[in-house]
Parts: structure tokens; C-alpha cells; sequence
């Protein structure tokens, strides 16, 4: 195998490594979601913005590659799937199944994303009826008497004007 080519293999073996610490993070994530720990989640969230980074510099350096290999098999700008056409068949079955695993990892990361935004949202919509519900039993409404005027009254809730 060519320098080029090895260096994409261990590039991308190293992006799997980061994804794969990716969907633990998620996991850890949705974990502490449903036991309501919000400084295991805080931690969740700061370990994956320093994973993310990880990603970002990696994918930077696996673009460099593949526009150098690309340029050096008369590709021009090319991607990994029109480079793998070019590549002998040792090499070519080893990349082909990197490209497999990252994909089926981004899948798998964005339906986690997916799962632990919704189950977030559903969370958020929920104590937002709670505030809203005991918002309406605590405050004192304001309504029109029967001369027309302003009045306060009591919106039937816990706490009264009157006391």
C-alpha cells in the first residue's frame, strides 16, 4: 500500500474511533436525560463539543488526502468513492469497508441526535405546562366588574386577594 493510501487508512480508522466515542457520548447523553442529571449531562455535552473538534481536524486531514491521491491518479477534486475506482483491490476492499463503517456510524449518530433532541423537547414541553399550570394558580387575575372597570379577582386558584 502506498504512503498516501496508508495514511487515509489509519485517518480513517481514527475517525471511526472518534464517531464510535461519539455514540457512546450519546448514550451517556440520553442516559442522563431520562435520570435527570443535568451535571452528568453538562459533562456529556462538554466531552462531545471536544470530540466534535476532533472530528472537524480529522475530516480536514482526510480531505487533504484525498485530494492528494486524487491529484496524483488524475482524478481532480474527487471523494473518496470516485477514488476507490482507482485503487487496487487489497486496498480497495480495506477502504470500502472503512467507508461502510463511518457511514453506518453517521447514521446511527444522527438518529441519536434525532432521538435525544425529541426526547429533550418532550421534556421542555412538559415542564412548561407545569409552569404554566401553576403560573394560573398562583396569580391574581384581572377582569371587568359590571360597572366596566377594572377589577381584581381571585382566578380561583390557591392564593387570594382577600387574605
Amino acid at each position: 500500500m502506498d504512503k498516501g493510501l496508508s495514511r487515509l487508512v489509519e485517518l480513517l480508522n481514527a475517525r471511526g474511533a472518534s464517531m464510535e466515542e461519539m455514540v457512546r457520548l450519546l448514550e451517556e447523553e440520553r442516559a442522563s436525560i431520562v435520570a435527570l442529571q443535568a451535571e452528568r449531562l453538562q459533562a456529556a455535552v462538554e466531552h462531545k463539543v471536544q470530540v466534535v473538534a476532533r472530528m472537524e481536524e480529522l475530516d480536514d486531514d482526510c480531505r487533504k488526502v484525498i485530494a492528494d491521491e486524487a491529484r496524483a491518479r488524475g482524478l481532480g477534486e474527487a471523494t473518496l468513492s470516485p477514488l476507490l475506482t482507482g485503487t487496487p483491490s487489497p486496498e480497495k476492499a480495506e477502504l470500502a469497508g472503512l467507508q461502510a463503517r463511518l457511514s453506518t456510524l453517521a447514521r446511527e449518530i444522527r438518529d441519536m441526535i434525532a432521538d435525544n433532541r425529541r426526547l429533550l423537547e418532550t421534556s421542555m414541553v412538559r415542564v412548561g405546562r407545569s409552569l404554566a399550570f401553576f403560573q394560573s394558580r398562583l396569580t391574581v387575575a384581572e377582569t371587568y366588574g359590571h360597572s366596566g372597570s377594572m377589577v381584581e379577582r381571585s382566578s380561583g386558584g390557591i392564593l387570594r386577594k382577600e387574605i
